[in-house]
């Protein structure tokens, strides 16, 4: 790592101030996502329109003149005309205003399904960020053991350099310190993509604090997942998107049964004798055949799409538990196989090179024993972050309803 590099990150871990992010924290920050307020907003305008669904229409007030004489002498004089004004109020037939009730609910239903599901969401990918720093952190552990092991290398090979020893430990250990500032690089760039991603939940200033804390629960006791995914919020999002399907293909059927209305209506005729007025209007639905029946074709249609959507989003579910559940099978038993051969046999190594050293035979057994053993190290963690994440991802499929 560079100088300037170096300066730039203690400044900023100096300005961050003692205080570091649990998940916790991260996961009530994540409350005011900006996806989580627009969902909410959302199922508000959809419980609101629920109370308007199925009620009368506004009733409509008329005034009016009739035989109003528009020549002679008393062309346009309004007291020798007829002059009313009618109330008149339109009445949809009930299977109407039930479906478009059912509409509303059903819209209502699939509203707070997407907003459970968008609340998972962000609490799923919040997750996944914070692991991923908890992750890179242990990386950069490891790596500040290695530093150290370092430091006394090249002090050793500079120490042997002016007993007239060879140059090659000196070297060596130099070459060891570029590669472990490249590693330093990479596990920087992916701690910056992390907090990035944590940042789109949370906000940068939260998320430019350190990691710390505990694991989730689902991590520490191994949780058994669940298989039945039908609660899951989007599969239930489907399944109310059929039911606002089926609701809309009931509207569509009501079209079939005539609306009706009524006026009434009071006034005086020419000679200002009272007089009042009654009339019902109905529709007549007698060209079903080019009007009704194409919407309730597509509204039947929909069902089935809706439907087939439902059984697909249920499909691509159990696609993904069962590919998670392969991947964490894979992980553990690389993580079971380099804990307990890979790395005791690293270390064996390590040491049989160090007394190699000891015995005059050089450092490069060393500095490549010691090599093989951070790539391992850095491995078992890389699986126990990966093993998180798929464990991470199952939880929310199966068992976070």
């Amino acid at each position: 790592m560079s100088p300037f590099l170096f300066l730039a990150a203690a400044f900023g871990a100096a300005s961050l101030g003692a205080h570091a992010l649990t998940l916790d924290e991260a996961l009530a920050a994540a409350g005011g996502a900006p996806d989580l307020v627009a969902s909410t907003a959302a199922t508000t305008a959809a419980q609101s329109l629920t109370k308007s669904a199925g009620a009368l229409p506004d009733p409509k007030l008329s005034v009016w003149v009739d035989d109003l004489q528009t020549s002679g002498p008393d062309a346009y004089r309004v007291g020798d005309a007829k002059r009313m004004v009618s109330l008149m109020q339109e009445v949809p037939n009930g299977d109407r205003r039930d479906a478009e009730r059912q509409v509303a609910g059903a819209q209502l239903q699939t509203s707070e399904a997407q907003a459970r599901y968008t609340q998972l969401s962000v609490r799923r990918e919040t997750t996944l960020a914070w692991l991923a720093l908890h992750y890179l952190d242990r990386k950069l552990d490891v790596l500040a053991a290695q530093d150290a092991d370092n430091r006394h290398s090249q002090q050793a090979g500079v120490a042997a350099l002016k007993g007239g020893a060879s140059a090659d430990a000196a070297l060596a250990a130099r070459l060891e310190r570029d590669q472990l500032d490249d590693s330093r690089d990479d596990i920087e760039r992916d701690r910056a993509k992390a907090r990035a991603q944590l940042a789109r939940w949370i906000g940068p200033a939260l998320a430019a604090q350190p990691a710390t804390g505990g694991l989730p629960a689902w991590l520490t006791t191994g949780r058994a997942q669940a298989d039945d995914i039908a609660e899951q919020p989007e599969i239930r999002a489907a399944a109310t998107q059929v039911s606002a399907a089926q609701a809309e293909l009931a509207l569509a059927r009501a079209a079939k049964k005539p609306d009706w209305g009524v006026e009434v209506g009071w006034g005086y005729d020419a000679m200002d004798q009272g007089m009042a007025m009654v009339k019902f209007t109905f529709d007549l639905p007698v060209f079903a055949a080019s009007r009704q029946d194409p919407k309730i074709a597509a509204a039947l249609a929909n069902v089935q799409k809706s439907d087939a959507e439902r059984q697909a989003r249920m499909a691509a579910y159990r696609q993904q538990i069962d590919e998670l559940r392969a991947e964490r099978t894979a992980i553990l038993a690389q993580v079971d196989r380099l804990k307990t051969r890979t790395l005791p046999l690293i270390d064996q190594q390590v040491e049989l090179a160090l007394a190699g050293m000891k015995s005059g035979k050089g450092s490069d057994g060393v500095l490549g024993a010691r090599k093989a053993r951070l790539a391992a190290q850095m491995r078992a963690i890389e699986l126990e972050s990966q093993l998180a994440a798929a464990d991470t991802r199952l939880y929310f499929l199966t068992g976070a309803h």
